[in-house]
């Protein structure tokens, strides 16, 4: 009798596992033989995934590094390259979980959208649900408009679920995968990385794969340049599509103008980091604005705030008798009470001459429940203030004139041991809308910088300050001495002591 000739079904299913075993080892070989995408260029919309070198250094290091990062130019198929992956996880291992987080929630619509494309187009992996055939022994797939669910005979369900920017994004999830596509532009990008990131450090795995065009002064920025943070770092030029040659390059400059095609399509890390408005403190250097030390001789020393309870920020500024000034201290601390800021700026000011503690003017705003006001708290606490200026402009050009460098190319204003606001000072890029004034996003690079800027307007308004020296303080007795007063009494109070709230 000849060889009894292996049934059909498991001869098949013995050579799908094989087939499944080779591609995880694999990931370029599982995505060219498997995936398709959408190609508006291709003959027909749907179109077997073709990668390009660049495209193939990525994947294999998607799949090897637990953080990657890409920098890269745009329209480069990075989308769909980051969820071929996900594609691959999640059909060849039961059990797996991929997180993928968008600026917006038609965004996270259109990941879901376009993964569930490719599941469409997986038939030897991968089945719709309702149309799977009798005896499919492989994954199966419903789709719904932020959720793709998968399940496996005998073994867990898989899952995508995707997410708008959101602080507190997918804390309740335990990921294998987490996707953040256009990282840069995500709103609440620090809240996110902080509770995103427990969702995948786990000591035996979980992955990290950050997708973005560059935009300066943000957490993606701080990523890909940082050193030692333990991501993979990747840049893809403009020229990484191999169908775009200098032509193309030509043209594209012709159109979109330089600043902007340094942006979209840079050529190297450097021009990524060139951008449209750029810094808006280029003047500040580190060989320029270096401070070696207090002045010497008679100093008046101020304290400038910026408060809320995502942050206290305050700057000790000291200015000598020719009117140059040393940032010479900081300090930034999150979720403080009135009084425990009060306590911790009071604490630092031991042993100094504070002359005043400048602050915003949103701090004299009175509590409708109370009718009392932040400053009346402080003031309370033992840390009188006084009113700065709410003009953002002219707060902005105040600062640029005191750190400009000046005729002996000596600037007015250094700073010493104070990496905070070095960093603000380095990384703040101009308003996209007004470039008389800083950008107030990200929002973790203003708090420091507002603190400052209340000292420079200050400082600067009105002429005659500068030459009568520093109002008085006025301390909480004085306050209450003016509340009480008629307006005869008030109006002597300013003359003799200064306006508190100019």
């Amino acid at each position: 009798m000849g060889r009894r000739r292996p049934d059909g079904p498991a001869r098949l299913a013995r050579l799908r596992a094989a087939e499944a075993d080779y591609c995880r080892s694999h990931p370029v070989y599982f995505v060219e033989n498997y995936c398709h995408i959408e190609d508006k260029d291709a003959p027909q919309l749907i179109a077997p995934f073709r990668l390009w070198p660049g495209q193939k250094k990525a994947l294999q290091a998607f799949a090897t590094h637990r953080l990657c990062v890409v920098l890269k130019a745009r329209q480069l198929g990075f989308t769909w390259l980051a969820l071929a992956e996900a594609a691959r996880l999640l059909v060849l291992w039961p059990g797996r979980t991929v997180v993928g987080l968008s600026r917006s929630e038609e965004e996270a619509k259109e990941l879901v959208r376009r993964l569930g494309v490719m599941l469409e187009h997986m038939p030897e992996f991968a089945q719709p649900a309702a149309a799977a055939p009798p005896g499919w022994q492989g994954a199966v797939f419903e789709v719904t408009a932020l959720r793709i669910s998968l399940r496996f005979p005998g073994g867990p369900p898989g899952v995508f679920q995707a997410f708008p920017s959101g602080p507190s994004v997918g804390r309740s999830f335990t990921a294998d995968l987490i996707l953040i596509d256009e990282w840069a532009f995500q709103q609440f990008a620090h809240e996110i990385w902080a509770s995103a990131f427990p969702v995948v450090n786990r000591p035996g795995g979980g992955r990290v794969i950050g997708l973005s065009t560059i935009r300066r002064g943000t957490l993606f920025e701080e990523i890909f340049t940082g050193k030692n943070n333990g991501f993979h770092k990747l840049f893809l030029p403009w020229s990484a599509d191999p169908r775009r040659d200098e032509g193309w390059y030509r043209r594209t400059l012709a159109a979109l103008g330089r600043d902007r095609t340094l942006q979209e399509y840079p050529a190297s890390v450097a021009e990524a980091l060139t951008v449209p408005g750029g810094a808006f403190f280029p003047e500040v250097a580190r060989h320029t604005h270096t401070a070696a030390g207090l002045p010497q001789g008679s100093l008046r020393r101020y304290v400038a705030i910026d408060y809320g309870l995502d942050m206290l920020s305050a700057h000790w500024i000291a200015v000598d008798e020719q009117g140059r000034a040393v940032v010479y201290r900081e300090y930034d601390a999150p979720d403080l009470t009135i009084g425990g800021a009060a306590a911790a700026v009071l604490e630092r000011c031991r042993g100094e001459d504070i002359e005043l503690v400048l602050a915003p003017p949103d701090l004299w705003n009175r509590s409708q429940e109370s009718g009392r006001s932040r400053a009346q708290l402080f003031s309370e606490a033992g840390l009188v203030l006084t009113r700065s200026s709410r003009d953002f402009s002219a707060g902005c050009a105040a600062m640029k004139e005191w750190l400009a460098p000046g005729r002996p190319g000596s600037p007015a204003m250094t700073l010493g041991d104070v990496p905070r606001l070095w960093d603000c000072l380095e990384r703040v890029q101009t308003d996209e809308h007004d470039p008389n004034v800083y950008a107030k996003t990200p929002h973790h690079l203003t708090h420091d910088l507002d603190s400052l800027r209340y000292f420079c307007v200050w400082w600067k308004q009105p002429a005659k300050q500068a030459q009568s020296g520093p109002r008085a303080v006025w301390e909480a007795d004085l306050y209450e001495d003016y509340e009480n007063a008629d307006e005869e009494g008030k109006a002597y109070l300013l003359r003799r002591y200064g306006d508190p709230w100019r």
